[in-house]
Formats: C-alpha cells, sequence, structure tokens
C-alpha cells in the first residue's frame, strides 16, 4: 500500500485544534522545512481563532527562514518572485554594487508597474510581447533593459523550478534601430580666436584635455591618481586601474578596477594631455602618491553627475546647447582618429575594448571621405579607344586574357569583351 504522498517543501498539512485547559486550545499541524525534514509545529493560545492565527504567523515565518524563493510556486504574486530574484542578486559577489542598483532601480521604474498585479504563471509569452511593444514604443533601449530584466527574473525561476522554461525566450527578437557613432570635429574640438565653443572652467576643461588624450570613459579620467601616471616616461603614459562609481548611501568613490578586466591597461598620451598631468601633479602632495588627479574642494572624488552638469553649462553659455555633446564624445572622437589612422584594432586596444565589434558599432565613426586609389585601380579596366595604344594588354593576352577574351591578330586593335550567356 503507497503511503501518504510527502509535503512540497516550505508548506504544511491540516491544522488540528484541541482543548488543552480551561480556556488554552493548541493548533497544531506538520511544516515541511526548506532541509527536506517534516516537524510538527504547534502554538497555545486561549481561544480556538487565536491558536490558528497565532499558528499561521509562526508557519509563514518559517517559510521566509528558507529564503523567499523557497516559498514561492506558479500561483505566487509576481513581484514575491520579484524580491526573491533581488535579495539573490544583492548576495552574489561576483556582481558589483553599481550593477545591483541598476537592477533593483529597473525592477522598480520598467517590470513591476506592468506586472505587480499577476502571479507568476499569468507572466505569458502573450502578455510580455504586449509589455515590450509597449515599451518599444518608447524607446529601444527602455524595451531592452525591460526584456533583461524580466528575463533574469524569470530564468531564476526556472533554477528554482518554480515554471518549467523562460517565456522571454519565446517573444519576438528586437531589431536594432541604426545608429551610426558621432565623433567630433577638429573645428569643434579646438576652439580659437573669434570662434564659439567651451570656455576654460577650471578643471572641467583639463578634464576634458585628459579624455581626449587618452580616450577614456568619465569615471576612468576621474579615477586617475598621481601613481596612476608616469610623466618622464617617453612617451608619458597613465595606467588605467580603476573608475568613479556612486553607491546609494555611501557616495562617490573609486573602485579598484575599470568597468571591465580588458580596460585594465597602459596608455600613451600625447603631448598636450601630458602638460595638464604636469600642471595637475604640480597642485598634489608628491609624498601622497594615492592622490587624485582631480578632486573637489574638500579634497574629495568628484561625482561624474556633477563634472556633466558643470559641462553642460559650458556649452550653454557658448552656444552650443543644441550640438549634443557629452564628455562621451571626446572618447568617440579618439576612437575615431585612432581609427581612420591606425585601423580598428589599435582603437579598441586604446579603449579597452574586447573586440573591435564593440569599437565599431558604437565608437568610431565611419570614414566617408572619397578616396582616390580605388578609382585608379577600377581605371584599368576600362575598353581602349580606338587607335589608343595603351590597351589592357597584359603579358599573356596574346594567348586570351580571362576577363577580356582573346587577343586579336593586329597588335594594338580594339578587344572585344566575350560574348554574354544567359
Amino acid at each position: 500500500m503507497a503511503g501518504r504522498p510527502r509535503l512540497p517543501i516550505s508548506t504544511f498539512g491540516a491544522i488540528k485544534t484541541t482543548k488543552v485547559g480551561p480556556d488554552r486550545y493548541r493548533a497544531t499541524t506538520v511544516f515541511r522545512d526548506w532541509d527536506g525534514q517534516s516537524r510538527q509545529v504547534g502554538v497555545t493560545r486561549s481561544s480556538r481563532n487565536a491558536a490558528q492565527s497565532a499558528l499561521k504567523v509562526e508557519l509563514a515565518g518559517r517559510m521566509r527562514a528558507g529564503g523567499v524563493g523557497d516559498a514561492l510556486n506558479a500561483g505566487s504574486p509576481f513581484p514575491m518572485l520579484a524580491d526573491a530574484w533581488l535579495e539573490d542578486v544583492m548576495l552574489d559577489v561576483d556582481r558589483s554594487q553599481g550593477t545591483k542598483d541598476t537592477h533593483k532601480r529597473e525592477l522598480r521604474v520598467l517590470v513591476l508597474p506592468f506586472f505587480e498585479h499577476f502571479t507568476i504563471r499569468e507572466v505569458t509569452v502573450g502578455r510580455i510581447e504586449l509589455f515590450l511593444m509597449k515599451q518599444r514604443g518608447k524607446s529601444y533601449t527602455r524595451a531592452k533593459h525591460s526584456r533583461t530584466i524580466l528575463s533574469m527574473i524569470l530564468a531564476f525561476a526556472v533554477r528554482r523550478e518554480i515554471i518549467a522554461r523562460n517565456p522571454v525566450k519565446e517573444t519576438s527578437r528586437m531589431k536594432k534601430p541604426p545608429h551610426t557613432p558621432r565623433a567630433l570635429t577638429t573645428e569643434q574640438v579646438r576652439t580659437g580666436e573669434g570662434t564659439m565653443g567651451p570656455r576654460s572652467d577650471g578643471q572641467v576643461r583639463d578634464i576634458i584635455e585628459v579624455m581626449l588624450g587618452t580616450a577614456t570613459r568619465i569615471g576612468e579620467a576621474l579615477a586617475l591618481r598621481q601613481c596612476d601616471v608616469d610623466i618622464d616616461a617617453d612617451p608619458p603614459r597613465v595606467t588605467i586601474s580603476g573608475t568613479l562609481v556612486v553607491h546609494n548611501g555611501t557616495g562617490v568613490l573609486r573602485q579598484a578596477h575599470p568597468k571591465t578586466h580588458e580596460s585594465n591597461r597602459v596608455i600613451a598620451v600625447p603631448q598636450f594631455a601630458a602638460d595638464v598631468i604636469r600642471q595637475r601633479l604640480a597642485l598634489i602632495d608628491p609624498d601622497d602618491a594615492e592622490h587624485l588627479l582631480f578632486y573637489s574642494r574638500n579634497g574629495t572624488p568628484l561625482t561624474p553627475h556633477n563634472v556633466r552638469r558643470t559641462f553642460r553649462g559650458i556649452l550653454r553659455n557658448a552656444g552650443l546647447k543644441d550640438m549634443e555633446i557629452t564628455p562621451h564624445s571626446f572618447r568617440r572622437t579618439g576612437a575615431t582618429l585612432l581609427a581612420n589612422e591606425l585601423g580598428i584594432q589599435a582603437a579598441a586596444d586604446m579603449l579597452g575594448h574586447t573586440s573591435t565589434s564593440t569599437t565599431k558599432a558604437h565608437y568610431a565613426e565611419p570614414d566617408r571621405t572619397v578616396k582616390s586609389e580605388p578609382a585608379s585601380m577600377l581605371q584599368r579596366l576600362a575598353p581602349p579607344s580606338e587607335g589608343d595604344p595603351q590597351t589592357l594588354r597584359t603579358p599573356h593576352s596574346e594567348a586570351g586574357d580571362p576577363l577580356v577574351g582573346p587577343a586579336s591578330g593586329k597588335a594594338g586593335a580594339k578587344r572585344r569583351l566575350p560574348d554574354r550567356q544567359d
């Protein structure tokens, strides 16, 4: 005879209530804990209803003790799954705090407003498709981030065996809109007398010069320390080994590594950037190797957001507000120049990219200058004019050229292309 089926993890059986004394009642049940063991749980109160209510509170606490995700099933509210996923993310030591904060914000702003009233099983392919279409109507980036967060949450549900498959994978593929990187021209970068452009603004101007000369991200430039530069080397060089990040509750701080492992690099800098760095070093105690090149009045790190805000003010005062220039434009400008002059691989190495595909797609503006070499090469295919001694004859043309057909019997005569064969 088959035994009674075992209870699922974090569930309980029927509640039994018995009177154990004058005005005393005890409610009991069997609860299967997160470790797989079934245990009897009981609570005594002054009334039958009070005992049952207190027992349910006790059981709810036991469910949470094993982790929120262990108490979930396909009928649970989607926000409970989102909370369990976020709890798992926060425990991941391989994710940076900045990434965790971003996931938390995008969950709250992008995903939960649409799915907060659904259960997990009600988050179907069709509803996800509708959700992504609405997000895509606002922007591609918004839809992409929404899809990523939702897919991560439902993949977590698959790993916890709450659902059998991830429905996000069955939705339509989003086509990325065409995008061409835009770099600044030399005239936009260097403004002289009588031209409009950013005027000197202390540190911000210095930061721009260093970003132009190193093609770094703004966080990488702001994270440069005295020990990261070798101004006496030939050529002068800087080591990119960190970036500035902003964490909720802790403010801005220097992270001991850049965005990716490949972003750790040593790069040579041009003379104009070396001159700015030399001026910044003159303001710092030479014995303080960890001192940042760029810092606030209090000696603390500069916030990237504040630097961008000051930069926008410079553009606004110079009449360049509508040009859509950002600090990242200087990184794209350096990438474009390097790609056009030295090749896309040199640009990728300078920027710290894993592959050239990222550099080509997002940083290096295509070179649209008209080059004469291809036309000169193709001119060799031109048919000779009547009486023109310059023909397409090659050393083997008497025996027949594979492109223009057999030669005629008379040297220098006009040659005929082979007949077309349909």
